[in-house]
């Protein structure tokens, strides 16, 4: 198995736990037993500590136990409930491990992760540890990174904490967490563990950048962005806080998992990738929604969702695309469209123009209802504390009508001290 935890690296630092390797293979090795002795071919793990999840994924590898990942505040009847549903026999969380009363069953080697559920009721999406690590497998098989730090700003149970996990494990690094998850606390946590990669969504970085000054990081060689549409002045603003690191968008989903990552420094990817594969994945347009054929995605869906799988095997994104040039852009999510008086406006178009004006930090484009065009647009924005907020209202007011359509025009500005955030760094 790739997953092989020995030795006295370390493994996890921080405020919440000081592991090397060996620690964290010791664990598994003692789940291991319970699997072997509970004669449990299911097991659920509901937690939030890396260590405990990366037992738990070593531990059903090796017995070839079904693994059902959730995060750790879920409440205990929703963890009954799905255990129930799924015939469970092993409940592993940070309060008390638990023998449940199931019949044991043929297990498959699944490992069951939760969709974010940004925009509806979360999903139970399947995949093998293979399909889940097959892009770590690729980064591990070229090089490991001796002495690579990676700061854990995702929700370490979702499917992009687990690629970060999965990542610094397999390649010899660490992992960096705290107690403190907030920008300043992930700020302090990177420069005092001299953290060389981080990876979060846009959301999560342009609240890391008002607490990064440039050349406040110095050790930082990798910044990734992943898990929400990116915008050009977010990237630009990476690019001049962190000029010695490499920026990396990376386009992944719990469902298609990692699909391609791009370092040009350019909003979206290039056009010509819809001509042939690309790190091992082919993409093409249809409908203008991006649907992806690659090695990497789902099993399917455990509840009761349809996958959006064609017959000959292309996975739909939900995202909506364009070309533009020689570009791919992304427009924003299909389910996210706001109608307003007829016309389809996609949120992140606006709000990747309000976020190239001057003196906007961060921004949330909504609809609001609207008696006459059904909705009209609103936007929240943070901005400096010192700024004049009446004078730049009706600056951006008068740049929204120079440069936008009238229907993608906001009628409700509002300033505020911060957007609203989902566990999983996403805007709510």
């Amino acid at each position: 198995m790739f997953l092989e935890l020995a030795g006295t690296t370390p493994l996890l630092l921080g405020s919440d736990e000081n592991l090397t390797h060996g620690d964290v293979g010791r664990q598994g090795e003692i789940l291991c037993d319970a699997l072997r002795s509970s004669g449990a071919t299911r097991v659920m793990i509901a937690s939030d500590r890396p260590s405990r999840l990366l037992a738990a994924i070593v531990a059903a590898a090796r017995t070839s136990a079904d693994l059902w990942i959730v995060g750790g505040n879920q409440p205990a009847e929703k963890l009954e409930s799905l255990a129930r549903e799924f015939g469970v026999g092993l409940l592993l969380s940070d309060a008390a491990d638990r023998l449940l009363k199931s019949e044991p069953v043929p297990s498959t080697g699944r490992i069951c992760l939760m969709t974010s559920g940004t925009t509806g009721q979360p999903k139970i999406v399947a995949h093998t540890l293979v399909s889940l690590a097959n892009r770590v497998l690729a980064v591990a098989g070229v090089t490991t990174l001796p002495g690579a730090r990676w700061l854990l700003t995702y929700q370490p149970s979702s499917f992009a904490g687990l690629q970060v996990i999965l990542t610094a494990t397999c390649t010899g690094g660490a992992i960096v967490t705290t107690s403190d998850r907030n920008y300043l606390g992930w700020f302090n946590a990177a420069r005092e563990h001299e953290v060389t990669h981080i990876s979060g969504t846009p959301t999560f970085w342009r609240g890391f950048l008002m607490v990064a000054e440039p050349g406040s990081l110095p050790s930082l060689r990798q910044a990734t962005l992943g898990g929400e549409a990116i915008d050009q002045p977010t990237l630009d603003r990476l690019h001049y806080t962190f000029s010695k690191a490499r920026i990396t968008h990376i386009y992944a989903s719990t469902e298609a998992g990692v699909v391609f990552s791009v370092n040009d420094g350019r909003f979206g990817f290039p056009a010509v990738w819809l001509d042939k594969s690309v790190q091992g994945v082919e993409m093409r347009i249809r409908d203008g929604i991006l649907e992806v054929h690659t090695p990497r995605a789902m099993l399917g869906y455990l509840s009761r969702h349809e996958a959006r799988v064609s017959d000959d095997g292309w996975l739909s994104t939900g995202d909506r695309v364009h070309i533009l040039g020689d570009r791919v852009q992304f427009l924003g999510r299909e389910d996210s469209l706001i109608n307003v008086g007829g016309s389809k406006v996609h949120p992140h178009v606006v709000e990747a123009f309000l976020l190239g004006c001057d003196d906007v930090i961060e921004t949330r484009v909504f609809g609001c209802a609207n008696p006459i065009t059904g909705s009209i647009i609103g936007a929240e924005l943070v901005v400096p504390k010192t700024v004049d907020k009446d004078a730049l209202r009706a600056h951006l007011l008068r740049q929204c009508r120079e440069h936008l359509p009238a229907h993608q025009v906001p009628r409700v500005l509002r300033f505020v001290d911060s957007i609203q955030v989902t566990e999983s760094g996403k805007k709510g």
